[in-house]
């Protein structure tokens, strides 16, 4: 019974399987050097280190040439499973979205999903028909389902300190506006400072500083609004501002994509405030991946959609995405 010894590849040069499977399928030197674009001479000084690597002629002089040893037959079987193997363990990754399968998971409250995600799922379902999109419902001010696995991408504002491990990439700015009903004693009025503070007002609360932003500015301007209800759902709580004298300060993508389905009218804040900057945050682990660069990219195309597209569609056509160049600034690498 024959027995293998283990062998040290760290004395080994690994190039020389590439030459030797060349050689046990021309059992030519010539024209093996001409595959190998090497000379002669210099495929001839690699068949000698073959042999002494080996431990065996592997190839022998006959009439007609060269023919295999039993050596090298055997070689020559396990040869072509071996080099496959380690082509396939060097070959960049890719993604094909047509024939994709499977669940790319999204972190992001209901205004991501009302004012990126339509025109996203648009380009996914004519694209990657096969891929599943699922929402994983996150905190405003967190991406702790990105650090935890539990979601591949996380949409909406980032901390001031983002976490480590992570990239981001800014979609958009969304500036702040005032939302009403149509019925509301404001609607057909010009939206003072007085009038703002006169009525009663519907804020967002998911987390525990958003929406303090506007208050903040406020008693920066010396003045105090009444907060008569609090939600942390961006579409129901403009969708029930009906039958009220509520107003909402709310971002204006999510106020124009409902105006129309809950009769808003939507007004001008009646004093200064930053916009509001929308991103996409992602673990580095993810940065490369093909899969996860895809639909990166059509996060990014999406979020460029203006608010009251009216459903157009944004075009994309069917690409193979390969490991490359992703994209996104690190936070806190």
């Amino acid at each position: 019974m024959i027995t293998m010894s283990k062998v040290d590849l760290r004395r080994v040069d690994l190039n020389l399987l590439v030459a030797l499977e060349v050689l046990l399928e021309e059992c030519h030197i010539t024209n093996s050097a001409n595959r190998l674009n090497l000379s002669q001479p210099a495929m001839s000084r690699t068949l000698s280190r073959l042999r002494m690597a080996f431990d065996d002629p592997l190839l022998i002089r006959v009439p007609n040439g060269y023919e295999r040893t039993e050596r090298a037959e055997n070689l020559a079987e396990r040869l072509k499973g071996t080099l496959s193997q380690i082509r396939l363990t060097f070959a960049r990754p890719t993604f094909d979205p047509t024939t994709a399968s499977g669940v790319f998971k999204i972190g992001a409250l209901d205004y991501a999903e009302l004012v990126v995600l339509p025109a996203f799922m648009r380009t996914v379902t004519d694209n990657a028909p096969n891929m599943q999109i699922e929402i994983v419902r996150k905190d405003f001010y967190s991406i702790d389902e990105v650090l935890d696995g539990s979601a591949d991408l996380s949409i909406g504002i980032v901390p001031d300190t983002a976490p480590k491990h992570c990239m981001v990439q800014k979609l958009f700015n969304d500036d702040y506006v005032c939302a009403m009903h149509k019925d509301h004693p404001l609607a057909n009025s010009e939206l003072t400072m007085d009038g703002y503070l006169e009525y009663p007002h519907a804020t967002i609360h998911t987390g525990p500083s958003h929406g303090s932003v506007i208050d903040d500015t406020l008693e920066q301007l010396g003045h105090k609004r009444f907060i008569a209800k609090r939600s942390p759902h961006f579409i129901t709580s403009l969708m029930t501002l009906e039958e009220s004298n509520l107003m909402q300060s709310t971002a204006k993508r999510s106020a124009l994509a409902l105006q129309k389905a809950a009769d808003l009218v939507v007004k001008e804040l009646p004093f200064p405030m930053k916009p509001v900057t929308i991103s996409q945050t992602w673990h580095a682990r993810h940065n490369h991946n093909p899969s996860h660069i895809w639909f990166r990219e059509q996060v990014a195309l999406a979020a460029k959609a203006p608010p009251d597209d009216g459903g157009k569609r944004i075009s994309r056509s069917p690409v193979t995405i390969e490991a490359g160049t992703p994209g996104g600034t690190p936070a806190g690498l």
